[in-house]
């Protein structure tokens, strides 16, 4: 690996800076690798000064967001100010929550919350913005995990003294997904899960149980259609692809009439219920990209990725 940490380092720094203020988070963090039919992600042509100079760029501008977080609350009377209970331990996410996301956090499309739930808390503030840089931050590191298994030790130690208030998220960023080979399949009992009523006729209930059932191991299409019959599941079952695939079904089925329950609770079922199956493992769904999916066509699978295509059930742009 190349060694980013070097007495020139200012030059390789300013590229990566540049390169982040002219791209767009989401096509930076929205493409999988593992998707066949993805295009190919722009960070897998830069070298690797590159990806690090905009790593430095990512913790530089959270740095200035919590700046911002810790001038409001010295304001609000540092320590002795009133802060919910829930947020004892978390006072500057509760700041950053308080402070509107301004024209400049508008500029580019580099702070655009594109992560973050449009209904949920924070979106419109400076939280969203964080939310946003974190998943930015976890994207790099991965790419860099694609290359190598791990970041390079010496820029880490750099980091770390440089951002020691980021100390525990650069290493969850470093070792989240770490390159270990498949992961043992391992499950949880899902507790109050929501169920998803599908209106379907028994011709079309079964036509679509039968081609999802193509995309699940044997021993959990009993589950898949309890499921598809709006039951509950204690454990979460695997679709041996990629996400997006199904959660596009879901949203077919919504546009088309077959489902009236709402992108949030669609996409709290899914998460709830089902799991992916990636290079680096079975994997969760990531809440952000499913809800991406469902109400703004996001990351949507091409057209010959596309699954249950019936007649029926007939795909419709974000356009029409």
């Amino acid at each position: 690996m190349i060694n980013p940490v070097h007495e020139h380092s200012s030059k390789w720094e300013y590229i990566g800076h540049r390169l982040m203020k002219s791209c767009d988070l989401f096509k930076l963090c929205d493409i999988d690798r593992s998707d066949a039919d993805a295009e190919q992600p722009f960070v897998t042509c830069l070298k690797d000064q590159e990806l690090y100079g905009m790593i430095t760029f990512i913790l530089e501008r959270m740095n200035e967001v919590d700046a911002a977080a810790r001038q409001l609350w010295q304001e609000k009377g540092g320590e002795q100010a009133p802060v919910p209970l829930d947020y004892r331990e978390r006072e500057l996410e509760y700041f950053r929550l308080q402070i509107e996301k301004t024209d400049r956090y508008r500029s580019s499309e580099l702070y655009n919350a594109e992560f973050i739930d449009e209904q949920a808390e924070g979106y419109e503030t400076l939280q969203g913005v964080f939310v946003t840089l974190t998943r930015a931050l976890h994207y790099l590191f991965g790419e860099i995990r694609s290359r190598y298994g791990r970041a390079d030790q010496t820029f880490l130690g750099k980091m770390k003294s440089q951002y020691p208030e980021y100390v525990e998220l650069l290493n969850f960023a470093q070792q989240r997904g770490r390159l270990n080979g498949r992961s043992k399949r391992s499950y949880k009992p899902v507790e109050d899960a929501p169920v998803l009523r599908i209106h379907l006729n028994n011709e079309q209930f079964d036509e679509l149980y039968r081609e999802l059932c193509k995309f699940f191991d044997a021993d959990e299409h009993e589950e898949l259609k309890r499921l598809l019959r709006g039951e509950s599941i204690d454990r979460k079952i695997i679709f041996l692809s990629n996400q997006n695939r199904l959660v596009e079904v879901f949203r077919r089925l919504k546009y088309n009439g077959f489902l009236f329950e709402t992108s949030t609770e669609i996409r709290n079922w899914l998460c709830s219920n089902f799991m992916y199956r990636s290079k680096q493992g079975d994997r969760k769904l990531n809440p952000h990209s499913v809800w991406d999916i469902l109400s703004k066509a996001k990351g949507e699978p091409s057209p010959r990725s596309r699954i249950c295509k019936f007649e029926w059930l007939q795909y419709k742009t974000q356009r029409s």
